[in-house]
């Protein structure tokens, strides 16, 4: 598990959930929600990258339609997300219910690239 992932499960007390994501290659995304506890009890981490940061969606996103839309667009399709935490279980369930929704139209996002080339030269 990336240490940005044992950071927010200590932050957050063990509330909340993470949705993982499977890039297959030249393939549907797949999005897997699992929960800060049961991964802080010890359960291994169901997919994505455990070098990766993680995206934050609190549930407060939802008083924001244009930016709640940006970041189930971008948890979807963003190739370089790999991991998205959010404060409840059931914003990380809405988000990824919403990201399988979304027309697959991969992209790799600035914002995406910087944290991949700091990840890379870190350490």
């Amino acid at each position: 598990m990336s240490a940005a992932a044992m950071d927010l499960i200590e932050i957050f007390d063990g509330e909340g959930a993470f949705i993982f994501v499977d890039r297959p290659v030249g393939g549907m995304p797949i999005f897997h929600v699992q929960t800060s506890s049961a991964l802080r009890a010890g359960e291994p981490q169901v997919a994505g990258r455990a070098d990766c940061g993680v995206m934050l969606a609190t549930e407060e996103l939802r008083q924001y339609p244009a930016q709640l839309n940006s970041m189930i667009q971008t948890i979807a399709n963003d190739i370089t997300v790999s991991a998205a935490f959010s404060d409840t279980v059931e914003m990380a369930q809405y988000l990824a219910t919403e990201a399988r929704k979304v027309t697959y139209a991969p992209y790799v996002s600035a914002a995406g690239q910087i944290m991949k080339d700091l990840g890379r030269h870190a350490g």
